[in-house]
């Protein structure tokens, strides 16, 4: 279904639903007919002089009934919200971690191929050049395949919880 489709579709539900309630409150508001048994909205009750109160009275009560259920939906939305966010938080923070490990791993990985190329220099003297790159290399290898196996060990212990 395209954009313009779409749209129209959409305005035209929007619409539609706008009528209907206006309509279900005009049925709501408007008195009824009197009903048999003496049970209609028409019919006052016993000793009520102004049958005014009675449709304020309704009227308050549905007011009342709409803030209630206004009310529940807002903690039944609330409850799906932490029903739905804390696992998609906590699985994207596993994901992020995982992710993360992965881009440590693969910087551990290519300083430990430079390492492996300079072995022959650790025999060498510190203050050559060659032997201050193997170290400088194997002291960064050792960091981040460290920041590597600490992002998989934390996101398997969050995916655990």
């Amino acid at each position: 279904m395209d954009r313009v489709r779409f749209g129209r579709a959409l305005g035209y539900g929007a619409r539609h639903a706008a009528k209907t309630l206006l309509q279900a409150a005009d049925a709501a508001s408007t008195p009824g007919p009197a009903r048999p048994g003496g049970t209609g909205s028409a019919s006052a009750p016993a000793g009520t002089p102004n049958p005014g109160q009675t449709q304020a009275a309704r009227v308050a009560k549905q007011v009342v009934q709409a803030q209630q259920t206004v009310a529940t939906t807002k903690k039944h939305a609330g409850k799906l919200g932490r029903s739905v966010w804390t696992p998609l938080a906590r699985f994207s923070s596993v994901v992020w971690l995982q992710v993360t490990g992965l881009f440590f791993a693969l910087i551990a990985m290519f300083l430990a191929q430079g390492a492996w190329n300079e072995r022959g220099a650790w025999r060498l003297p510190l203050g050559s050049h060659a032997a201050t790159k193997f170290y400088v290399l194997a002291v960064a290898f050792a960091t981040f395949a460290y920041f590597a196996v600490s992002n998989f060990v934390r996101a398997h212990r969050r995916d655990r919880a």
